[in-house]
């Protein structure tokens, strides 16, 4: 009878560390979906951020292409063109708002098309940015009909 009870306490022996082996292989599952989640979460991040400065430089471009339907047709090119009061006032107000929107990534507001009518002007106004971490520069380009289109 002893050769019996010695057997039963040795396959109980050779069962030892295959719990913990199994609890390492479920932490290690547990970790990568973990990872994944984090991951989800940073892509999510970047894409409100992106979606929030595409927003902003939209509702930006639109309020300055507003303020030159307030202007008079006359007052467009010295008021918007290169050096005009209005535009630097609207370039550095896209520049507080919109990250890396300065220097090469200025604003731009080309005035020297032609319009529908004598007495109207196609504009075209392209906001610039980054995203902070990013070397890939975004743009909005819109296009407005300023002035008379009869």
């Amino acid at each position: 009878m002893k050769p019996i009870a010695i057997r039963t306490v040795r396959r109980g022996a050779a069962q030892d560390g295959s719990v913990l082996l199994e609890a390492l292989v479920a932490i290690l599952i547990f970790s990568f979906g973990v990872l994944g989640l984090i991951g989800i979460l940073a892509s999510s991040i970047r894409a409100t951020n992106d979606a929030r400065y595409r927003a902003e430089a939209a509702n930006l471009a639109n309020a300055v292409i507003g303020d030159m339907w307030a202007t008079a047709a006359a007052d467009l090119g010295p008021q918007f063109g290169p050096d005009g009061p209005r535009l630097l006032a609207w370039q550095s107000q896209v520049a507080s708002l919109l990250p890396s929107a300065s220097g090469a990534n200025a604003p731009l507001i080309d005035l020297a098309q032609p319009g529908l009518s004598l007495q109207s002007r196609s504009v075209v106004v392209t906001v610039f940015w980054q995203l902070p971490g990013e070397t890939a520069r975004h743009q909005v380009l819109i296009t407005a009909q300023i002035g008379k289109n009869t």
